[in-house]
């Protein structure tokens, strides 16, 4: 019986740190601090398939330029950045209108719908950790969802992450400048 404590005990320490990181974070009930963003659109697939209400998290923090808002570049466009949520809207609906081929007209690629705003105080739950190179996303969903994201935050590191994750304090103090471990309800 002892062994098997030892070695369970031995598993978690060898733990990858970025594996810790999303297991701690994952299934984690938290409270907006500072308001989310999420773009809501339509988008148009290559064989003119249009997938509606697709749903992506605006919010990047940083650890020297502050905040965001970005919509991350598809079918050949660049990212789209700005400090303000409505000219970002535009931006997008702008950079994804193409020329028809054969027609007159254009078609639009990604068409924004609107933005939802996750206000401070609103309770989120953390269902997914996405770490890469240099980001750590957070993906949110509503309590009573598993189906529908919500929204995301998504932290930026202007290197590349270490491989035993030394970031991660700071990583931690950026995320809660927008969201905080929620109370407990109580019984």
């Amino acid at each position: 019986m002892l062994l098997l404590v030892a070695s369970a005990v031995a598993i978690r320490a060898a733990e990858n740190p970025t594996a810790a990181f999303r297991r701690e974070w994952e299934g984690r009930r938290v409270t907006v601090q500072r308001t989310l963003l999420t773009l809501v659109y339509d988008e148009r697939s290559r064989v003119s398939k249009t997938t509606r209400g697709k749903r992506e998290g605006l919010v990047v923090a940083t650890p020297s330029k502050g905040s965001f808002y970005l919509f991350t570049g598809r079918r050949e466009v660049d990212d789209i950045t700005h400090s303000d949520p409505d000219r970002l809207f535009a931006m997008v609906k702008t950079n994804y209108r193409k020329d028809r081929n054969l027609d007159d007209g254009y078609v639009q690629i990604v068409n924004p719908l609107h933005l939802v705003q996750y206000d401070k105080g609103i309770q989120l739950v953390v269902r997914r950790v996405e770490i890469d190179r240099s980001t750590v996303r957070l993906v949110l969903f509503k309590p009573e969802s598993t189906e529908e994201m919500a929204t995301s935050l998504t932290v930026a590191w202007p290197t590349p992450l270490s491989s035993d994750f030394e970031e991660r304090g700071e990583i931690e103090r950026l995320v809660s400048q927008f969201v905080v471990t929620a109370p407990l309800a109580q019984p």
